[in-house]
Order: structure tokens, then sequence, then C-alpha cells
């Protein structure tokens, strides 16, 4: 099997091609594609006799090795579309951190009539091989009504082992924490070079209790960095240090609804805030119900947030502090589905004294399967940025400069990037090798 990624990311700057230059980098690429799809092509559509399952494993957190080895009644297919049966995992973080699996089976071919979905949690503690080991568990029972139609069944077992301490008794069911999950957090670094050095810490405090109708959310974290050239002979030091809580609570009003309250308090000598608080409610409709959330989301959602800055230096509008009111809407689009991944997040806010105060972000990530083996991906992060309330009056010195210890003006920020995936060759694959 062949595959090859071409990706184009706007961050990277090269130069400027002339034109023959380009055309030979593409006629390479042709040529290239023209002799392995010569080469490849007698083999790549030749029937398989198996009468074993044709699986396609469409899973991000899944070891496919570990699979191949411990799951050995399918055949692994390459690409959905030559699959009798799709296996798309999709995941959620829960309340406790662990992570929710949702198993979606989907029939191909004679198997269409077959689509449902099973669950199965993998708790914080578990290791990666625990984590698999709960997916091919419930893999393995999910393909049952699959395989029972296919000659392998006669020669399956299924075994029950009757063992009392499997069973989970109503005391280890009850929750002695009551959902309340707490989590510390200490992280320290440290990069050395002769005329650089780096230094910085991070601490975190967060406390959640998340359940079906509420959902709470508080965390506290302290950052700080500092920095030290030597250009020549001389030190150029600059220094970072933030503190930020959030506290969020969430009530599910229905399946659809939501309503909510946010806010925050802040202080950042990168943002020129020596504290500042930010507070208000919001509300959120969801298209789908919400238990559909792990393969599609369309929800809108609205907040009226008062916001209270008090600046570390004078701003460009004259001001060392002020009380501003704004309001904020956000588009989240999400789906997963066997055809690809598309996740899309729209969100505007605008502050009412002024309405050009404003901005405006876009983030997507776009996966698509266009046909057998060819696949395009895309992502993008842009904002238009007007509300920049905070900035400094006065020069920027240079080593904040140099050190970005201070933000700058600007207008927008854009990262995206583009790219194309194409597999051809053996439509099956059910070899496992490790070696080196």
């Amino acid at each position: 099997m062949y595959s090859y990624v071409f990706y184009l990311n706007s961050m990277y700057k090269h130069p400027p091609l002339s034109i023959g230059s380009y055309s030979r980098k593409i006629l390479g690429i042709l040529t290239l594609f023209s002799f392995f799809s010569f080469s490849s092509g007698q083999s790549t559509e030749i029937a398989n006799d198996s009468s074993r399952l044709k699986l396609y494993l469409d899973c991000d957190h899944c070891d496919f090795a570990f699979f191949r080895r411990n799951m050995q009644f399918v055949d692994y297919v390459r690409d959905p579309k030559l699959a009798e049966v799709h296996l798309l995992v999709t995941d959620q973080r829960t309340g406790s951190s662990g992570i929710s699996y949702g198993l979606n089976f989907i029939g191909r071919g004679n198997y269409e009539d077959l689509n449902y979905k099973l669950s199965v949690f993998s708790p914080q503690s578990d290791t990666e091989v625990e984590t698999w080991e709960r997916l091919l568990g419930t893999s393995k029972l999910g393909l049952m009504p699959f395989v029972s139609r296919t000659p392998e069944k006669d020669i399956l077992q299924i075994k029950y082992p009757r063992d009392s301490t499997n069973s989970v008794s109503a005391e280890e069911g009850k929750d002695q924490w009551d959902y309340w999950v707490f989590r510390f957090g200490l992280m320290g670094h440290l990069a050395m070079e002769e005329s650089q050095q780096d230094y910085s810490g991070h601490g975190s405090i967060r406390i959640d209790r998340i359940t079906e109708k509420l959902k709470f959310r508080s965390d506290l974290s302290y950052f700080r960095n500092l920095e030290r050239f030597q250009d020549e002979d001389e030190i150029i030091e600059g220094s970072r240090e933030s503190v930020d809580s959030d506290l969020e609570i969430i009530f599910s009003l229905n399946p659809r609804w939501s309503a909510g309250y946010f806010s925050e308090i802040k202080s950042s000598s990168y943002e020129n805030i020596d504290f500042g608080l930010n507070l208000g409610p919001a509300i959120e409709y969801n298209l789908f119900p919400w238990d559909e959330s792990d393969r599609r989301i369309l929800a809108l959602a609205y907040q009226v947030a008062l916001d209270y800055s008090n600046y570390t230096d004078e701003t460009v509008y004259e001001l060392m502090s002020e009380l501003r009111a704004k309001q904020l809407i956000r588009l989240l689009f999400i789906m997963r589905q066997p055809w690809g991944e598309i996740e899309t997040e729209l969100m505007g806010s605008h502050y009412f004294h002024d309405f050009s105060k404003n901005r405006l972000t876009l983030e997507a990530d776009c996966s698509l399967n266009i046909t057998k083996g060819f696949s395009v991906f895309a992502e993008i992060e842009a904002s238009l940025i007007h509300d920049q309330l905070n900035l400094p009056a006065g020069e920027i010195s240079r080593e904040d400069l140099l050190l970005r210890q201070r933000q700058l003006e600007t207008s927008y920020s854009i990262f995206t990037g583009i790219g194309i995936r194409y597999t051809f060759g053996s439509i099956y694959n059910n070899i496992v090798n490790d070696r080196m």
C-alpha cells in the first residue's frame, strides 16, 4: 500500500518559484503518481476469497496493531467503501476526566440493515493498553450480529467467566465523592543555550462537578516566564506573569436548551491588565439532542457580559480603568460521519458603548473522503480584531518587542493549512510487523 500526503501551511515561508521551476515540480509529482499507479494497478482490486467480515476501523485512539493481533476473525480493509462494516469510534470527555467512547457499527452492502451504537467508558486512571482492551472487548461484542451471518459463526466461541469478583456491588457502584473531581498540577520548564535562557513555571487547581442536570467548573492557574538573551555585550531580560480564575455553571433545561453563568478574574502583564473581571449569563440551543453530541452538534449560544479592567499602564484611550458591557454570539457545528469530519466554530462580539469595538473569530477543521483512497483536509483559525481596549500608550520597548512581553496592536490573526491524502495498493492488510 502506498500513501502520499501533501500539506500546505501559511505559517511557513518559502522563496517564490519561477513558472518553469513550479511546472517541473508538478510534472514530477504527476510522474510519481503515474509510476506507482501503473506498478500496483494490477494488484489493487484483487478479490479476497476469505469468508471473514471486512472491517474498516475508524478510530483515532486505537492501536491498530493491537486490534489486528487480538481480533483476527475479521479482515481489515484500508478504505471505508471497501468495508462491510464501518466501525466509527467517537469520544467525549466526562466530568471525571475519563473518556466516554461511542462505537458506531455501520453496515454496508448485505449488512445495511445493521446500524447501531454501543458505549464504553474509560476512566482517567486507565493506561493506553487498558483503554484499548475496553474498546476491543466492546468491538468484539458489537460485531457479533454481523459475524452471525458469515461462515465464521460456526468456529467462534463465546465464553462467560462466571466469577463473583467481576460483578459490581451496589456499594461499589455508589459515588462516594458525589461527582466532585479535584485536580492539582505543577509544571516547570527550563531551556538553555550559550546566549539564551528561558525559565517558566505553571501551577493550576481545578474543581468540577458534572451531572446530566448541572455542570460546575472552576479553575485557578498561575504562570510566570523569565527570558534572558545576550546580544554581543548587551543583556536583554524580560518576564511575563499571569493569574487566571474561571467559573462556569450550566443548567440542562431540556434535551436542546441550556442556560448558564460565566465569570473570569484575571491579571496579565502581557495584556496590560492589573485586575480584570468578566461575568454574565448565557443561553444556548442545540438543533440536535445533546445525547447525540458525539456525532453531531449545531448549537447557537448568546451571552451578555460586564467587563471591568484595571490597567497596569495607561491605555491608548488615556484610561487606567473602565467598565464596559458587551454581547457575544457563538455558532458551533460538529459533524462526525463515515464520509469525514467537520468541526467549525464562529464567534462574534462587540462592546455596547462603541459597536466598532468588535471581534469575529472563525475556527474550522475539515476532513472529507472524496473517493476511494483520496481525501482532503483543511484547517483555519482566523480573527478580525478591533477591540483591543487594553493596549498601553507610548512606545513599545525593544526588550518587550523582541521577547513578546507586551501585546501588540493588530487588526487580524490567521493560521491556515490544507492538504490531500491519496492511498492505493492492496485493500487487505491484516499483517502486524512492528520491527525496528
